[in-house]
């Protein structure tokens, strides 16, 4: 018996549908287009005890039938199926270059999430500006151990480590990013 509270989100509550509807709903291969009216007929032939919000339904069967593979489904000619997986009406023209619309403005937009997924990576991962000063032995900096900055001064730079010496005469060795050169 399934609840409410364990169907929380679209992709559990296709999970469930495919257990269900096995001969309609499927999580792999190729999708088959669905009926016309296919949400009541859900609501029609789930138990009472098998409590899903209506809202909830509704969202992962959009999120099911905007996905690229269900889109690609979407071909002139080719039957949609009912809950037991029964041939119902045949998709139109008209329908077909609908699903081709949208599975184009879903691809543009993941392209451009992409683009800027990338912007922010290169922003983030940058080479240093032309203002860094090249640190070597003896050069007074500040290190950022914890929240605050402290001075200290370079003992050894070696590749990946930097040897300090803080005020209090203690010896520290820190990460290139944790030292702000002034």
């Amino acid at each position: 018996m399934e609840s409410q509270f364990q169907l929380t989100n679209s992709k559990e509550i296709i999970v469930y549908l495919s257990q269900q509807f096995p001969n309609c709903f499927t999580l792999e291969g190729e999708a088959k287009p669905l009926k016309i009216g296919i949400f009541q007929d859900i609501l029609s032939r789930l138990n009472e005890n098998e409590a899903l919000s209506k809202t909830k339904l509704r969202a992962a069967l959009r999120a099911y039938t905007m996905s690229w593979r269900y889109l690609y489904s979407i071909k002139e000619g080719v039957n949609r199926v009912d809950l037991d997986g029964n041939p119902s009406e045949a998709i139109n023209q008209e329908q077909m270059e609908h699903a081709q619309q949208q599975l184009k403005e879903s691809k543009e937009k993941a392209k451009e999430r992409f683009k800027e997924q990338a912007k922010e990576k290169r922003k983030t991962t940058h080479a240093p500006s032309k203002k860094t000063k090249i640190l070597k032995n003896g050069d007074f900096i500040r290190v950022l151990i914890g929240k605050k900055p402290i001075k200290a001064q370079i003992i050894n730079i070696e590749k990946e480590q930097i040897k300090v010496k803080i005020g209090a005469g203690m010896e520290l060795t820190v990460k290139p990013e944790h030292i702000i050169n002034k």
